[in-house]
């Protein structure tokens, strides 16, 4: 496809912000990782980005490092696994003596004829096992999914599986698999100079598809492990070796942060924030720590600068959630910027206005730079383009952007996203290596013209003469008045409070927070102590469990799932930590008594927490029914119309998959007419646009609008529940 692109307005502005992000995964005694998922992202994803910036030197972004990611590379895998690994020899020293540090990565360079049975057991029964690869990578590796589907029957049945071949190949295979596939191809070069070289292991067929060139031995599995602490050990220096300085305007990448354990920091600072955007919830006692939030944000940024040596100018709140509370905790730590998503912007203002450039928040007389996400674009990258070609995809891209374009202003596009699971996603774009390669490349071309000019936040703010960015100091930008409580997830809370599962896990949390509190000691007290008696050192590590129980992850996945291999040991994590917390209060010589964990399946069955479900409603919500209404008068319809959107009831942006009824009235059907009708909470912000008889999956052909979607905001005038939206196919 064409890079050539007309853009017939002023310069847009595009604000690329790629958020990379691992809980804890600490096991029982909180030394060692029961997942791999830090590891395996590190191998295949984060370091994937910044080295292929580096082909485009005009193409600047933004990448959002949490502390719980920063942590765990550096202290778990880094500092744990120096002294057994030669870099410079590409070799394990010292074998026999090698730690315990993450499951599956010790079980790797541990020889298969000495796999115990639970050794066997965790390779591919345990919730974080080697069959933990999805469809659309397992379909360019047969010799894995021919693996995958033995060991997969064997955990079905409760077979153990004791051929060593097997194993071994097993555990090599998912090692393989969770290196970037430009790695896979090599030999690469790192940062410090040292060489991975994996091409000896595979070569590709003219299916396109990778096959083994040999057996896989016991050393294979070594020189796995060795190139995966290399990637490792190159974590920090590739992206400090591309970090934007704004003193000599090198660099293409600003580094941003988040709080410590990544919590949903409204709902830390005072749950009963969530009233404004979830008014009609019923919510969990009342959890209110203004400390933690304020030292979650302190914590975070004091690790961020113990690795890059200065603080980060910006934050990506966990999840985008925001309040004003929270903003203000930003300033006080003299952040310039932040970002959340559109639907923050509409909630604050009561009415849709534009998301396109950036806004001076103004709180209390003091001010920081507000950054709004655009849904639409950022979903696109998310979820959607997984079903198409790599340069169609960013073709679409470039044209959604210039559909933006305005003669008399510039505009400020603000794409964030999650860095690390879409592109394993990418069905026809293994690992996105094409949509990222042409992304980078139209925009590299459209900087020489200044149609679009990729900035950070920084830049935006404070200019970037040699780019020909000029200053946009937060007393020129408009100005906003009030933040609005909310996440990027449909702009409430409800993926962490309001359901009977999660108000749960909340209560659990106060009572161990509140036990905490009793002792009179304070975590920033107990932080700045330089020698610690036994009471105070079990209490800082009681206040570390505490700490990061408090993080997103654990009340996202609490009742969601959990017949999955997912939701469970996210539980299990949490709980584990609260039990930690208890443990520790105990050795610090507490009488204390942790409270009985009653089961989800338990707790839907106790009277008090009964409660009727409507499809995705949280209990006591209030919802609206929004009909949508089809008119495809004036062309044909060989099958059906279709809609597609943001929500799970509109097929999260799946083409043809949700199919749309004609319409009929006093027994009479409407040809040209169309409808179909969802339930949401109210505020939900949808995305959607009609699909005409495609093919399930596949937009072309069938698609409405090639780069647009259309937008409404659930909201009704009180006492209405229905929302009538009435469309004609391909206008707007």
């Amino acid at each position: 496809m064409s890079d050539i692109y007309h853009n017939p307005g002023k310069t847009i502005y595009l604000m690329l912000l790629f958020h990379q992000h691992q809980p804890f995964y600490l096991d029982r005694d909180m030394k060692s990782l029961i997942a791999p998922w830090v590891r395996t992202h590190t191998t295949k994803d984060y370091l994937y980005v910044p080295n292929i910036l580096k082909k485009y030197p005009n193409v600047h972004l933004t990448v959002n490092l949490t502390p719980s990611l920063l942590l765990q590379i550096q202290e778990h895998y880094v500092k744990n696994l120096k002294k057994f690994v030669d870099v410079k020899k590409i070799n394990l020293k010292r074998i026999r003596k090698f730690p315990e540090v993450e499951r599956l990565l010790d079980l790797l360079i541990k020889p298969t004829k000495y796999f115990t049975k639970e050794d066997i057991l965790s390779l591919y029964t345990y919730h974080y096992s080697t069959l933990s690869v999805n469809e659309v990578l397992r379909h360019y590796f047969p010799e894995y999914e021919k693996l995958y589907k033995i060991f997969s029957e064997a955990r079905e049945k409760n077979i153990l599986i004791n051929n060593l071949q097997l194993l071994r190949e097993l555990k090599f295979w998912f090692t393989l698999l969770n290196f970037n596939l430009d790695i896979i191809e090599g030999p690469i070069k790192l940062t410090d100079n040292s060489i991975v070289d994996l091409s000896d292991f595979l070569f590709k067929k003219t299916d396109g598809k990778y096959y083994l060139r040999r057996k896989i031995t016991e050393h294979d599995c070594e020189k796995l492990f060795v190139a995966s602490y290399c990637m490792m050990i190159n974590f920090v220096p590739v992206h400090k070796q591309i970090i934007y300085n704004p003193h000599n305007n090198i660099g293409q990448i600003e580094l941003s942060t988040s709080p410590y354990s990544h919590p949903i920091l409204p709902l830390i600072y005072d749950t009963e924030s969530a009233k404004e955007c979830m008014d009609s919830y019923i919510l969990p006692n009342r959890f209110h720590y203004p400390e933690d939030a304020r030292l979650q944000v302190k914590m975070g940024l004091e690790i961020f600068e113990k690795y890059f040596g200065y603080k980060p100018t910006g934050m990506w709140p966990s999840e985008g959630a925001i309040s004003r509370s929270v903003a203000k905790i930003f300033i006080e730590n003299n952040l310039q910027w932040f970002a959340t998503d559109m639907q923050i912007l509409y909630q604050s203002v009561g009415r849709k206005i534009s998301h396109l450039t950036p806004y001076n928040l103004n709180i209390d007389n003091q001010n920081i730079v507000a950054f709004f996400r655009d849904t639409v674009l950022s979903d696109k990258i998310g979820f959607r383009y997984q079903n198409f070609d790599g340069e169609e995809s960013a073709d679409d891209f470039i044209k959604h952007i210039l559909s933006y374009s305005d003669r008399n202003e510039e505009k400020v596009v603000s794409v964030i996203l999650d860095g690390e699971n879409a592109w394993e996603w990418y069905r026809k774009d293994p690992g996105a290596r094409e949509f990222l390669n042409a992304l980078f490349r139209k925009l590299e071309k459209l900087y020489r013209t200044k149609a679009i000019v990729t900035i950070t936040p920084y830049e935006y703010i404070n200019g970037n003469i040699s780019r020909g960015i000029l200053p946009h100091p937060k007393e020129k930008l408009p100005v906003l008045k009030h933040i609005s409580s909310g996440s990027w997830i449909h702009g409430n809370f409800g993926k962490w409070i309001g359901s009977m599962e999660k108000n749960y896990v909340w209560d659990i949390l106060l009572e161990a927070r509140m036990n905490l509190e009793k002792t009179g000691y304070t975590f920033e007290h107990l932080r700045t102590l330089k020698r610690k008696s036994k009471r105070e050192k079990y209490l800082f590590k009681a206040y570390e469990c505490m700490f990061i129980a408090e993080g997103s992850d654990w009340f996202w996945w609490a009742g969601e799932d959990q017949e999955s291999y997912t939701g469970e040991p996210f539980n299990e994590l949490f709980f584990n930590y609260i039990n930690q917390v208890y443990v520790n209060l105990l050795k610090a010589g507490y009488k204390v008594k942790a409270p009985k964990i009653i089961s989800f399946e338990k707790l839907k069955k106790e009277e008090k927490f009964s409660v009727s479900k409507i499809g995705s409603m949280k209990m006591g919500q209030k919802t609206l029914t929004i009909k949508f209404i089809c008119d495809s008068n004036g062309i044909n319809v060989p099958d059906a119309i279709y809609i597609a959107g943001n929500l799970e009831e509109l097929g999260e942006w799946v083409p043809n998959l949700v199919r749309m009824n004609k319409i009929t009235a006093k027994g009479k059907l409407y040809s040209t007419l169309w409808e179909y009708e969802i339930k949401v909470p109210e505020g939900t912000v949808i995305h959607y646009k009609y699909t005409n008889s495609g093919k399930r999956g596949e937009w072309s052909g069938s698609e409405e609008f090639p780069a647009l979607n259309r937008t409404v905001i659930a909201q009704t005038k009180a006492g209405e529940n229905l929302i009538i939206l009435k469309d004609k196919f391909g206008k707007l």
